[in-house]
């Protein structure tokens, strides 16, 4: 969904595409064009490789890109999409398909996104074809929401950088209104063409703790210089970060970012009276977790948290596992997505809705919690739910006043 014009295929039983379909319209509110290669139980055992072929002929017209996804009952069964995409691509020699082998029990969201992202710049970028751009490749991660990618767009620009940002959500799903009534693919996103220069850039830079391996390949390959953060939702890593675009771009910090830097120093100081002596539990991904831990431990605030993969020293669990954390070690307000929410529910707990997915509330996908205003909003959104549940205090009574009564 983050490459324009593109359509992702499933190789799949229909109820595993309408089931994630769902699941993204209820976060995005977007309609999403997820295809199916609608396997029946007898194409799944003796096997559905023409079950693909049929899929791809009726979407190529409309697609400029295909991503071709397995799920778990496909994989299981074994399915050689190399090999059948290798047949098709011989005949079909001008269509972009990327195949990714993605089965819903191995890992988690962050798994299978970036999986994804590796295997459309193995297939599609290309070497370096013209150097001098003043352009940034810019890798995002999968707890980016389409807001912060609009946000780092402008931020860049400021900089008179052009930035390529891959995967780009916030073309395709912050939510616009367009001049068609219906689209049969992503209506925005990384053209294909600019993939396919990605090399051309000056420099690369990686938000996102799960993108910087894949940046790191990407920059060794082509000699070119990466910078990695892992969130821009601190001031050391803000300042970091407006240094590297000052320096690669030649052109000074603009005022308005220099006032949103003391913005974000007066909210810190502001909210801090908030936060003395609590507690914050986290459920999710390892790079949402990086993501939420930094500013908080900056604020002085412990974290607990389960993972979906182990890291860290953060374990592995489930929500299951949260509970038990929570009643065992204590936490004053949970962060997550909207079973975290429900968790929160139960402990009469405040919580802070955030990843993927919020469905009980609207405007998640537009949030901006990284630059210097978004951490101050972060620090602020923080702070309003644990005043929204304070419980009443009674005033502090000394040894010696309790005598004279």
């Amino acid at each position: 969904m983050g490459i324009k014009g593109a359509i992702p295929l499933w190789h799949s039983v229909q109820g595993c595409s309408a089931f994630a379909k769902i699941l993204f319209i209820q976060h995005f509110r977007e309609p999403m064009p997820f295809q199916t290669t609608a396997l029946t139980q007898p194409a799944v055992i003796m096997g559905g490789d023409k079950n693909i072929v049929e899929a791809i002929d009726i979407i190529k017209e409309d697609a400029k890109f295909i991503g071709l996804l397995t799920t778990g009952v496909v994989e299981t069964s074994g399915v050689d999409l190399a090999g059948i995409l290798k047949r098709y691509k011989e005949e079909n020699p001008n269509i972009k398909i990327v195949p990714v082998n993605t089965p819903d029990y191995e890992g988690s969201l962050e798994t299978g996104y970036v999986k994804a992202c590796e295997a459309v710049i193995k297939e599609i970028a290309k070497p370096e074809l013209n150097s001098g751009k003043k352009q940034a490749a810019v890798f995002i991660g999968p707890y980016v929401t389409p807001g912060e990618v609009e946000e780092l767009r402008d931020t860049f620009m400021a900089f008179a950088l052009k930035p390529v940002i891959f995967p780009d959500l916030g073309g395709s799903l912050y939510g616009y209104l367009t001049d068609k009534n219906f689209s049969t693919c992503s209506i925005g996103g990384t053209p294909v063409e600019e993939i396919e220069t990605l090399a051309d850039s000056a420099f690369v830079v990686s938000i996102g703790r799960s993108m910087k391996k894949l940046a790191a390949r990407f920059a060794g390959g082509n000699h070119l210089p990466v910078s990695h953060f892992d969130h821009l939702s601190t001031m050391d890593e803000l300042d970091k970060f407006f240094l590297l675009l000052e320096t690669q771009s030649y052109v000074p910090v603009p005022e308005k970012f220099r006032k949103q830097r003391k913005h974000l120093q007066d909210t810190l100081l502001d909210a801090h009276f908030y936060f003395h002596e609590k507690r914050a539990a986290i459920a999710g991904d390892p790079d949402f977790i990086a993501r939420w831990t930094a500013p908080l431990e900056e604020m002085g605030v412990p974290v607990t948290a389960v993972s979906s993969v182990s890291f860290d020293g953060y374990p592995q669990g489930d929500l299951e596992d949260l509970r038990e954390m929570v009643e065992d070690v204590g936490a004053d307000f949970l962060i997550g997505n909207s079973h975290v929410a429900e968790l929160a529910e139960n402990f009469s707990m405040p919580v802070v809705r955030s990843g993927i997915p919020v469905y009980d509330r609207m405007g998640e996908p537009q949030s901006v919690r990284l630059g210097y205003a978004g951490a101050a909003r972060l620090y602020m959104e923080c702070a309003n739910a644990l005043m929204a549940v304070r419980k009443e205090e009674k005033a502090y009574v000394s040894d010696l006043q309790k005598t004279l009564r």
